[in-house]
């Protein structure tokens, strides 16, 4: 039924043209404005002509002579770069037809869509009509071979329509486009059963193929006349169809076309019951072409052979011509054929009671339905996607396509209006270049927000799931009883330390829209500000000296009674502060400097980070904007949105001044003046500004900024507290050389998390934890560890970067990773594991979990390195198979450097190493953590296994030779060595063969 609609719509499409209805009503003043729009329509188009017929059939004749003589796809795609780059739309275009063409022919039906819907685009970008109509069919042709009907037939109706718009209808090419489109409609009907309208639409295709006296066409069309007759069971019609269909085959000289008959005919034949005839006309079309480079055609006949000689019983031919399809299917990666395969596979194997190959194969059978099936609901989905956004785009080009069609229809042109005419054309104009650009910053503006809002989930997510990870994984060991007394109280610290982050992130969520809306009135103040501020800046000390950050305060005056907001001040400060912290380099300051002067305050923080560049300094106030550094998966991009609304509403204004690679500067300037009329209450700030970040702001210089700064460092008063040490938690466990648990490192940029962690982990294993992702790959260089645990959204480098720089790396390629993550799509699943992740935790975690999950995975190594060490004590030779890919190159490159070594004399573990680029340690780890062995021992069984083959292959060679080929320059050392490892000495070892 959905056949006939369209049909339907195809026959009606052409309306007749409706006029202005004021022309209709004889209205003069209606005749004049329609006779005004008419010439501006004229005019508009004659201002954007387009190129001609002509011209466009030259430059596709031009490109199609560069495009032929290249084959490969390379080429192809070398040609697509260069015309690009050039802005040549017309020879990229021809070059992307043949480049689809080719992935046609290998089965490659998405990328040839892709190629052709880049054709498609450049050829409405060239106003190519006749390029469109072939686009269209291009993409119609591959939907029809995937078996996506009905966007098969939506595009070939597509390129139906526009042939018959075309102007131009004695073009030859636009005649073949027109046979073509029509020829993909009929095949898609008769697919769907609809045999009425195939019959309709093969006849008149065959009508379009005898008016341009192409033999080949002819051909095609009486073949799909015999199916549809074939279909319908009157068998002498097909014959007579197929017969005709063979004649022009001949006249065109189409071995394939010769091959596809003799298939009807054997098909035919078959269902007359004459198995003999069929098998012979089978033959005939293998024959033809099984010396073809068309291994996509060459496969029916040989899958028809099969399946007739399975019915017959001839299992010995059928699984002969089933081994040549099955090759063929697999190089094309034809899910389908693959499966045809399976299931005849599955029948020769059920008669010949082989049940294990019958059950394999019926197996395959089935997989590969469901892979077909699967592809085709993709294609599907990601289709109706592109529909929806052709439907969007579908009105605008209607309505250029009526101005179009007006156009041609009204000439006269009034000579007193010209002037008028100009006039009206140009503001006209202007409006829509307007309101196209206006709309165009619309759509931009638009998808950026919604970006920003995807990253604001994204990142607001992390933000709450880490402290829940540490709130819940502690909540959870109390109410298991398992929280050792002694950590009660640090344990304690941590879980309200994290509330109060969850805490202050939902109170600045709720401020930004508090602030905006203006529900709340200020809670005005009077008192001193400048020790206020003090108190506040203070509380980030352990902040910055965790980050190795010295944090400093100057502070023009010593003391200063004013009114303020205290809450929005704090906000204020905090988020600057904070921002600041975040964005300073290891080593670094951050300087905070307040001047009262009359009612206004100025309020400046300085960092020394790599700064921002100009583009984002332009929107680093917008709600959930995050800069483009290697910081922006930290933080929700709400704080100095937050700060920017609290200044705005108090009368103020911020501003940034900021250098990359020097640092950046955020100025608030605010009044210290409550409004008139607004009761402004006491407070009482308690306390004394702290020594330990008070520098005299009269030491500094008054631009402060960073450069400027960093030349005050000098006069600063006081040093900020040293450090915390950043290395591993458990410091002791990781310096005992005695202790043989396994080594985890952990990376995780939350203090309180990597704690949480360690508490679970430290009576299991030892432990070392990283900040980031930096360190963490510098720490695992240098400790080679068993494990590592690494959280994704991290400062310098994330948990991905981090993964994949340990997968790369030979010394620690052989090390399980596993990412905790409050990222849970399937997109960052599957990106993880296409880096060599071992195992997703998603946050918040069990403990149970992590334990369970490390435990696992350590298992799995030590029992690989076992079945490894097990396989080599029984002296097999391929016991290296036991390993992973990796780790057998690994072994294989130690080899060849020991084999090396001892060639050239003695071969020592630090030889190896320097040739490994490895320090002992390095090698001690990695060659531990691979085989089981220590590098002497190792080298040593090398060195055992080497003097056994010389031994047993040159009985006439001295013990002393052999000693030196395997590295000894001592005899006796070789002796008591070879006497260790197999309980003789080498002259009794040979006197034993």
């Amino acid at each position: 039924m959905s056949t006939h609609r369209h049909l339907i719509i195809y026959k009606d499409s052409k309306h007749p043209l409706t006029l202005n209805p004021l022309v209709g009503r004889g209205n003069a003043r209606g005749m004049f404005l329609h006779v005004v729009f008419a010439a501006l329509v004229g005019l508009l188009v004659a201002c954007h002509s387009h190129p001609s017929f002509r011209a466009l059939d030259a430059q596709r004749h031009e490109a199609d002579s560069l495009v032929e003589g290249l084959k490969t796809n390379e080429s192809l795609d070398s040609l697509i770069r260069v015309a690009a780059k050039e802005g040549n739309h017309m020879l990229e275009m021809r070059a992307r037809q043949q480049l689809g063409r080719n992935y046609r022919e290998s089965n490659l039906f998405m990328k040839a869509i892709d190629c052709h819907r880049h054709e498609l685009e450049l050829a409405q970008q060239l106003h190519d009509t006749i390029a469109m109509v072939q686009a269209l069919n291009n993409i119609g042709t591959n939907f029809r071979r995937m078996g996506v009907l009905d966007e098969a037939i939506d595009y070939h109706y597509r390129a139906l329509h526009l042939s018959e718009d075309f102007s131009v209808k004695s073009d030859r090419t636009a005649r073949k486009n027109r046979v073509v489109s029509l020829n993909g409609i009929g095949n898609i009907c008769l697919t769907l059963g609809d045999v009425e309208t195939a019959d309709s639409v093969f006849r008149a295709a065959l009508a379009g193929e005898r008016s341009l006296d192409s033999h080949l066409g002819q051909a095609i069309n009486y073949a799909n006349l015999g199916s549809l007759f074939e279909q319908r069971n009157q068998l002498d019609s097909a014959w007579a169809y197929y017969s005709h269909s063979m004649k022009q085959n001949h006249l065109a000289k189409s071995d394939l076309g010769i091959s596809l008959c003799y298939t009807h005919f054997g098909r035919l034949y078959e269902k007359q019951g004459q198995t003999a005839k069929a098998i012979a006309e089978y033959r005939k079309a293998y024959d033809i072409m099984a010396p073809s480079d068309d291994r996509w055609h060459a496969m029916e006949p040989c899958l028809a052979l099969a399946q007739v000689y399975v019915r017959l019983g001839d299992h010995a031919q059928a699984k002969h011509y089933l081994a040549i399809a099955d090759e063929a299917a697999h190089t094309l990666h034809s899910l389908e054929h693959q499966a045809q395969v399976a299931w005849l596979y599955y029948n020769i194997y059920s008669k010949e009671g082989d049940c294990r190959r019958a059950l394999a194969s019926y197996k395959a059978y089935n997989e590969f339905g469901d892979s077909v099936s699967s592809e085709k609901n993709l294609i599907h989905m990601q289709n109706m996607r592109v529909r929806y956004e052709h439907e969007q785009r579908k009105a605008e080009v209607d309505a250029i396509n009526k101005e179009y069609r007006t156009e041609r229809t009204l000439k006269v042109v009034s000579v007193t209006a010209a002037v008028l005419i100009f006039v009206l054309a140009a503001v006209i104009m202007s409006f829509l270049v307007y309101a196209l650009r206006t709309r165009k910053r619309k759509q931009l503006a638009q998808q950026q927000m919604n970006e920003m809002r995807l990253s604001f989930f994204t990142n607001i997510t992390h933000e709450f799931r880490t402290p829940l990870t540490v709130i819940l994984g502690y909540s959870h060991m109390m109410e298991q009883g398992q929280l050792p007394p002694e950590e009660v109280v640090n344990i304690g610290h941590m879980v309200s330390r994290q509330g109060s982050r969850l805490l202050s992130l939902i109170n600045q969520l709720l401020d930004i829209q508090k602030v905006k809306s203006a529900i709340g009135q200020p809670d005005w103040r009077h008192g001193d500000l400048v020790l206020f501020v003090s108190t506040v800046v203070e509380s980030y000390l352990n902040l910055a000296h965790s980050h190795r950050i010295e944090l400093m305060y100057a502070p023009k005056q010593q003391k200063a009674e004013c009114d303020f907001v205290p809450d929005y001040a704090q906000k204020v400060v905090c988020n600057l502060v904070t921002n600041a912290i975040k964005f300073s380099k290891e080593g670094g300051r951050v300087l905070v400097t307040l001047d009262v002067s009359g009612d206004m305050l100025t309020l400046r923080v300085a960092d020394y980070g790599a700064g921002i560049s100009p583009a984002d300094s332009q929107r680093i106030f917008e709600p959930f904007y995050q800069t483009d550094s290697k910081q922006k998966s930290i933080g929700s991009g709400v704080g100095l949105a937050l700060v920017k609304q609290i200044v705005t509403s108090l009368g103020g204004s911020i501003s940034l001044d900021s250098r990359l690679g020097v640092g950046s500067v955020f100025t608030a300037k605010v009044p210290v003046k409550a409004p008139a009329g607004v009761v402004v209450k006491p407070i009482e700030v308690y306390g004394a500004m702290s020594q330990q970040l008070l520098i005299d702001a009269d030491t500094l210089d008054k631009a402060t900024a960073p450069a400027d700064a960093a030349k005050a460092d000098a006069t600063a008063k006081a040093a900020a507290t040293p450090a915390p040490d950043l290395a591993p938690l458990d410091t002791d466990d990781a310096a005992d050389t005695t202790d043989t648990r396994p080594l985890v490192l952990i990376v995780e940029d939350n203090a309180d998390v990597a704690e949480y962690m360690s508490m679970q982990l430290r009576s299991r294993y030892r432990l070392a934890v990283a900040h980031d992702g930096e360190e963490g790959l510098r720490m695992a260089t240098d400790t080679v560890p068993d494990l590592i645990i690494t959280d994704l959204m991290m400062p310098r480098m994330d948990g991905y970067e981090l993964c994949q720089a340990v997968k790369q790396s030979e010394v620690l390629n052989h090390i399980p990773v596993i990412i905790v993550t409050a990222k849970t799509t399937q997109q960052d699943r599957l990106r993880g594991l296409q880096m060599g992740v071992d195992a997703y935790l998603n946050k918040p975690f069990n403990a149970e979990e992590l334990t369970v999950r490390v435990d696992n995975l350590l298992e799995k190594h030590r029992m690989l390195r076992e079945r490894y060490m097990q396989a080599k004590a029984e002296h097999k030779a391929d016991a290296s198979a036991e390993l992973s890919p990796r780790d057998r190159a690994f072994l294989k490159r130690v080899d060849e450097l020991i084999y090396s070594d001892m060639s050239r004399g003695e071969v020592t573990v630090d030889s190896v190493a320097s040739a490994l680029c490895m320090s002992q340690q390095q090698m001690r780890r990695k060659l531990s953590a691979v085989t089981g062995d220590t590098p002497l021992a190792y080298i040593r069984a090398l060195q055992m296994k080497r003097a056994q083959e010389l031994l047993n292959t040159h009985a006439d060679v001295p013990i002393s030779d052999v000693a030196m080929k395997c590295g000894f320059f001592d005899t006796s050392h070789f002796t008591r060595a070879f006497k260790q490892a197999l309980g003789v000495t080498p002259t009794q070892y040979r006197k034993k063969m």
